[in-house]
């Protein structure tokens, strides 16, 4: 019997006694009682999680968009390494303020594309998990930055705290406004032939986001020393959602013409709420002391018509301390 379960023993004991006969233990007895807890790693470590902390750390994948929604990140450049460095300070209330920088491989000779600023409460009970964030994205309005898409993303989900199987429930909304350009062809309408030009848009960028799922929570404590800790959290998802991009040019060979100028401001792409994917997750931790390691990787299936690849893989791997 280990000690933290002949401890939990020796407590359930001596609350029967105390109904019973109205009697306690000894100072002696007390004593023992609590130099057992107190040396219990497995009670340090669940006190220790219980106070406030700073988590420095650095992470690695492909997420481009969000350090929180995986749906909205499974619709964006997926090729491209990017590099989140963050500070975090989690107070014990579950009140979170962060920073993360997002780099990528074209801008690690500039500067980074975005910073993301965060605010989150989280809330741990008997019956329910919940929490919400808010990010809000910080880049350079001025360049072409089609990685940059959102600027504001809120982050919503309950689920069960217990349990073999815990059901859960996933709310997202991101907006915001990017440009991008490229070369195309116009038509002239008077003239009749096709030149190509250059050409450039500003647009607008909105997703919304639902997602409902089933997930487990497995912890493993002492596994190579004292105050060691591995837990691994795997989930299935169903995402439903809608999305809209709204176009503007800005080439002046759009404003010649009254015709023309209807072809200035169109809708690149819109889809009406609908199911959109289906998803598989799986993230682990291990902290050994003040460091941790996550490893995390996201599977997502897109389900309606499209003529780009349905499969899409979201992985992350992150180091830090946390103290």
């Amino acid at each position: 019997m280990n000690k933290f379960t002949f401890a939990f023993f020796i407590a359930i004991l001596f609350a029967f006694n105390s109904y019973g006969q109205k009697d306690t233990l000894s100072k002696k007895d007390k004593a023992a009682l609590d130099s057992m807890i107190k040396n219990d790693e497995f009670l340090k470590m669940m006190n220790e999680s219980k106070g406030s902390k700073v988590n420095i750390a650095v992470g690695i994948g492909n997420g481009t968009f969000s350090d929180h929604n995986k749906a909205v990140n499974a619709t964006g450049e997926t090729k491209k390494l990017v590099i989140t460095p963050s500070l975090f300070y989690h107070h014990k209330s579950g009140f979170s303020v962060g920073i993360m920088p997002y780099i990528t491989s074209d801008s690690l000779n500039s500067a980074v594309y975005q910073t993301g600023l965060s605010a989150s409460y989280d809330y741990s009970g008997d019956v329910v998990d919940a929490g919400v964030s808010y990010t809000r994205y910080l880049s350079d309005k001025s360049k072409y930055n089609n990685n940059s898409l959102y600027q504001n993303d809120i982050f919503g989900y309950v689920k069960k705290s217990g349990g073999i199987i815990q059901p859960l429930l996933q709310l997202g909304f991101s907006n915001g406004n990017y440009k991008e350009w490229g070369y195309t062809y116009f038509k002239r309408p008077i003239i009749g032939d096709t030149i190509l030009i250059k050409d450039s848009t500003t647009n607008k960028a909105s997703y919304f986001s639902v997602t409902v799922g089933i997930e487990h929570d497995f912890s493993e404590y002492n596994l190579f020393s004292k105050n060691d800790e591995l837990e691994i959290n795997p989930s299935i998802l169903i995402n439903s959602g809608s999305d809209n991009i709204s176009s503007t040019h800005t080439n002046k060979a759009y404003n010649n013409i009254i015709v023309l100028n209807r072809r200035k401001k169109f809708v690149s792409a819109s889809n009406k709420f609908q199911l959109q994917s289906v998803a598989a997750s799986l993230d682990m931790t291990y902290s050994i002391g003040k460091f941790y390691v996550q490893p995390s990787l996201y599977a997502d299936y897109y389900l309606p018509s499209t003529t780009s690849k349905r499969l899409t893989a979201i992985y992350s791997l992150t180091v830090g301390l946390s103290f």
